[in-house]
């Protein structure tokens, strides 16, 4: 990959929740532009990761930086303003509302710091990114009408709608099918070719593998290997540790 500048630094980062140290002197970058995949076994502390990153904890120690700025243990709103913006585990919209009307409230309440003066690629509005995210024939259809595929959608849709500079998306695959999975990845990658930098937590290998230029892997709340996809699936480490043969056989 070419060289590129590093636009978040995490350095010693550190939460512990009474005597578990869900992370324990973590340090990575996310550089700009980029699809980093975030990976390891359920309790490793990737989605504390994200919620120390995104102000939802304040960490126990350590440091964040965002383009240069210390914003450790800022809140998720003051994250939000300045572009760092994550999606959660569950599908999350006002399940009562339309599929226009989510994806119009997060655009109202679009923070005025970020990129005020872009037209980000042509997702200005709410139909653009409804359009953007393939729900256009949903548009006026309930959330809580939506198959768990187009949910998940509308979730990005919604995430894309505050302007993410960086979008931090956690287990967007979880309980899609391959063809919604497939048609996933081609999404987030096409966040990427909107200028998105892209974080993401996820446990289906074939797609972490396939789209993510590279991978963070963590255990116990410490960063055990980093680097291309096709250096991870090989670290003796990695395979011992948790992922085995299910990331030996993960695609090429």
């Amino acid at each position: 990959m070419e060289e590129r500048e590093a636009i978040l630094e995490v350095r010693g980062l550190r939460k512990w929740f009474g005597g578990v140290h869900a992370l324990d002197g973590v340090d990575l970058e996310i550089y700009d532009g980029e699809i980093l995949g975030i990976i390891g076994p359920n309790g490793s502390g990737k989605t504390t990761l994200f919620n120390v990153v995104a102000g939802v904890h304040k960490p126990t120690g350590g440091s964040v930086t965002w383009m240069g700025e210390d914003i450790t243990g800022k809140s998720a709103e003051s994250m939000a303003g300045r572009g760092i913006i994550r999606t959660f585990q569950q599908a999350m919209a006002f399940e009562d509302l339309t599929v226009r009307d989510n994806v119009g409230i997060a655009c109202q309440h679009r923070p005025r710091s970020v990129l005020a003066d872009q037209e980000y690629e042509g997702l200005a509005n709410p139909e653009e990114i409804i359009e953007f995210v393939g729900l256009s024939e949903f548009a006026d259809e309930k959330a809580t009408n939506l198959g768990f595929g187009n949910l998940r959608r509308l979730g990005v849709g919604i995430a894309i709608g505050g302007h993410p500079q960086l979008l931090m998306a956690d287990e967007p695959a979880a309980g899609l099918n391959d063809n919604e999975t497939a048609d996933l990845s081609r999404l987030i990658e096409s966040i990427r070719e909107r200028g998105v930098t892209v974080a993401v937590i996820d446990h289906d290998m074939n797609m972490m593998m396939n789209i993510c230029d590279r991978l963070v892997v963590l255990d116990f709340g410490q960063k055990i290997a980093e680097g291309d996809p096709s250096e991870v699936r090989n670290d003796p480490k990695v395979l011992e540790v948790y992922l085995g043969e299910d990331l030996a056989a993960a695609a090429d």
